[in-house]
């Protein structure tokens, strides 16, 4: 019996070592093993995907071997073909060289379908290769040579956009970014090489459109970026005369109306903001893309500005700040990333400052700025934005400095600053709840400044021998509302206001005004001073009662 038992545990025990060097040996095999590629292709041939991979502890030699040299190998390959189509084409025979190119072209192609079950990877970047390999011969057929075999410049054009249509149309199905975002330069690249104004902005509303197409249907943030940065730079070359054919580089001598295709292109990538929300698209993805297209459309905007409507600006900002205004709107109602709302609405707010600047010089601009500080609070207020609150104090106080150090005081600018500075920090302290302020610094800010502001407006708007009596009932008033509003902000104000008065009296009108004015604020000053001595005592007293 006992030795049945034991013959039974050896048996079991084997049995358990070699299903486990069965699956040892099916772990090993899976790790060297390249798996099948997916249709659309792009994480599989991503190169910095495979630079991460070789850094993490896989075998250098293997990697660099697999990934690095099937790089290598191609692009040597779409060079050397290249060279021999453009040998050729030297020689004369520019028929026959345009011939090789697409022959070679169908071979890469065949090439590339008969690997595509053993060696994915490497089928991916032939077809990749033959690709951009039919665009060069395709491009050659009228461009860069003396002796182009299509001497129509519009037919070139039309072939090479074709091949471009034809692999967007294929990478789409495929699902393939890396291709797809390969037709999007090729798509530049003919833009640049049209050399022709409405063709090359008309690619540029194409790039946008395509990128916020993909950008909802497949979430491509990373393609949009580069439909960005790509749409500006052909904008950007146009400007400067297109200096890649050989032109002359300076600004274009007449706009076109190009400027149309610069708010079109802007207001097509600015629908990034009502994409829904994914895994894979963050909110930092969002916020960067609309970032990346505010900044390229402003530097190409100024350069427009500069060079074509610098006394003559204030319809096309004024327009991009209307439209941004009611854009924002249009976000905190329907879009799912309420930061795009407070990003637009800060847009359009500076535009409209530089629109009444073309309104109104400085410095009486600075008086509708001013008030215009107000209309930001109150957009924040109803957007929840606490983030527009803040940028809204920096920009007022930004502004306060400029105008400070630049213009000479004026009685109405220095009114405006210093009611919206107060006003706006009771407006803080009564709707904090709603903007979920957990801190009184930015109202302290405001109170700061609206109480420098106050001191200084009186100064200058009151006559001298009144100034310390001026400061004085502002003090009273500082201390009336601290009273009616409960709030113990506006008394600190009324002391700091006394103390102000008190300084002022004794260093300067001591020695300046007459006597009669001198009496009359010592007397007013003593009498304020004495009666909020009574008030303090008088609290003092109540809160030790009611301790005992």
């Amino acid at each position: 019996m006992d030795t049945n038992s034991n013959d039974l545990s050896s048996r079991q025990i084997i049995e358990k070592l070699n299903n486990l060097e069965s699956r040892i040996a099916r772990l090993e095999a899976e790790r060297y093993i390249v798996p099948p590629a997916q249709e659309e292709g792009f994480e599989e041939i991503n190169p910095f995907k495979q630079l991460k991979d070789m850094s993490s502890g896989s075998i250098l030699e293997s990697k660099v071997g697999e990934y690095g040299l099937s790089w290598l190998g191609n692009i040597v390959l779409f060079v050397g073909i290249s060279f021999i189509v453009q040998y050729i084409q030297n020689l004369g025979f520019r028929f026959t060289s345009s011939a090789i190119g697409y022959i070679s072209v169908a071979g890469i192609f065949i090439l590339a379908h008969f690997l595509k079950k053993t060696y994915p990877r490497m089928a991916l970047l032939f077809n990749l290769n033959a690709w951009l390999l039919l665009f060069y011969v395709t491009l050659r057929l009228h461009f860069f040579t003396n002796d182009p075999v299509i001497p129509g410049k519009s037919v070139g054009l039309l072939l090479i956009t074709l091949v471009s249509a034809v692999q967007l149309f294929f990478s789409i199905k495929k699902h393939s970014a890396l291709q797809t975002g390969t037709v999007m330069v090729l798509l530049s690249i003919i833009a640049v090489v049209s050399n022709t104004t409405h063709f090359m902005l008309i690619i540029t509303l194409i790039l946008a459109s395509m990128a916020v197409i993909l950008l909802f249907r497949f979430n491509w943030i990373r393609l949009f970026y580069l439909s960005i940065i790509l749409a500006y730079s052909v904008t950007l070359i146009w400007l400067l005369n297109n200096p890649f054919m050989g032109n002359e580089l300076q600004v274009i001598k007449t706009h076109n109306n190009g400027y149309i295709y610069l708010f079109g292109i802007a207001a097509i990538f600015s629908l990034v903001a009502l994409a829904k929300k994914s895994e894979t698209i963050s909110v930092n993805g969002v916020v960067g893309s609309i970032v990346l297209n505010g900044l390229g459309f402003s530097l190409l905007l100024l350069l427009y500005v500069l060079s074509f409507f610098k006394d003559n600006y204030t319809i096309m900002v004024g327009s991009v700040s209307a439209y941004c205004l009611l854009y924002s709107v249009l976000l905190q109602l329907r879009s799912e990333w309420k930061i795009t709302a407070a990003l637009y609405a800060l847009y359009g707010f500076v535009t409209l400052s530089v629109t009444l600047h073309a309104i109104y010089s400085f410095p009486d601009v600075y008086f509708l700025l001013a008030i215009q500080s107000l209309l930001v609070v109150s957009m924040a207020i109803w957007f929840r934005s606490k983030f527009i609150v803040v940028m809204n104090i920096m920009l007022f106080i930004t502004l306060l400095i400029f105008y400070m150090s630049t213009s000479p005081p004026l009685n109405g600018v220095n009114i405006s600053f210093s009611l919206v500075a107060l006003i706006t920090a009771r407006i803080l302290n009564w709707k904090k709840d709603r903007l979920t302020i957990k801190t009184d610094i930015l109202r302290n800010i405001y109170l700061v400044t609206g109480f420098i502001m106050v001191l200084l407006t009186l100064y200058h708007l009151i006559p001298a021998r009144y100034i310390t009596l001026s400061w004085t009932v502002a003090a009273v008033i500082y201390f009336v509302l601290s009273i009616l509003l409960k709030n113990v902000k506006y008394r600190y104000l009324a002391l700091g206001t006394m103390i102000a008065a008190a300084f002022y009296l004794f260093i300067v009108d001591l020695a300046k005004i007459e006597l009669v004015y001198r009496i009359i604020a010592l007397m007013f000053l003593a009498i304020i001073s004495i009666g909020l001595s009574i008030f303090y005592t008088r609290r003092s007293r109540r809160k030790v009662d009611k301790s005992k």
